[in-house]
């Protein structure tokens, strides 16, 4: 029973943790002048204080892309972490590449909030007492107290990341959106990245930003 118990509290656990990890943008930005075509070859740029997180971060983001049909490649083959990201190391970078965008991703902050989880109720209480049903022997007893748990309210706390994602053109430099996002309760470093990279596709495709 003890066994069965710590499972039950311990699936109830996730379910709730993992209902608080999502990704959603707190604002846009759109150049207005934007009418040209949908941009289809991206170049990725992470800015990350480890080269290992920006390469995993950059190889999703360019696996999502391609994914949809755009053409991307990794940033950091040809713009190492040393090399001053300006003009001149960009376009000597990119010459003959025929990318026509650049997205470029980076966290501006890690905050922690608090919240208060309710009381939680799991099954329906039928009263207490010998006159009810289940109070009659320890077989019906214990299905009753089985089926039905309560987990009292507490106060908890998450962390916030905080994002900006810009794409800019590569032609002139503009930049053409950009978008900032938080990700409440985050399990990983993949996992804000992952909720970002699907969220920010499917923006720039439904403003047609990109094809």
């Amino acid at each position: 029973m003890k066994h069965t118990y710590k499972t039950l509290i311990t699936l109830l656990f996730c379910i709730i943790m993992s209902s608080c990890s999502n990704t959603k943008f707190t604002k846009q930005w759109v150049n207005e002048d934007f009418d040209e075509q949908p941009y289809d070859d991206i170049l990725v740029l992470v800015v990350a204080d480890k080269m290992g997180n920006r390469q995993d971060a950059e190889n999703y983001i360019v696996q999502k892309l391609d994914e949809g049909g755009i053409n991307a490649m990794q940033s950091y083959d040809i713009l190492p972490k040393t090399q001053t990201i300006d003009k001149e190391a960009v376009g000597s970078a990119i010459d003959g590449l025929q990318l026509d965008a650049v997205i470029v991703m980076y966290a501006t902050g890690i905050t922690e909030e608090e919240y208060y989880i309710p009381d939680r109720r799991f099954g329906v209480y039928s009263g207490y007492g010998y006159g009810h049903a289940h109070y009659g022997s320890f077989y019906n007893y214990y299905p009753h107290a089985f089926n039905y748990v309560f987990i009292p309210g507490y106060d908890n706390t998450h962390h916030v990341v905080t994002l900006e994602t810009t794409l800019f053109d590569l032609d002139d430099g503009k930049m053409i959106w950009s978008g900032q996002s938080n990700t409440f309760a985050p399990e990983s470093v993949d996992d804000v990245i992952h909720n970002i990279t699907v969220l920010t596709i499917n923006e720039l495709k439904n403003k047609k930003i990109i094809k």
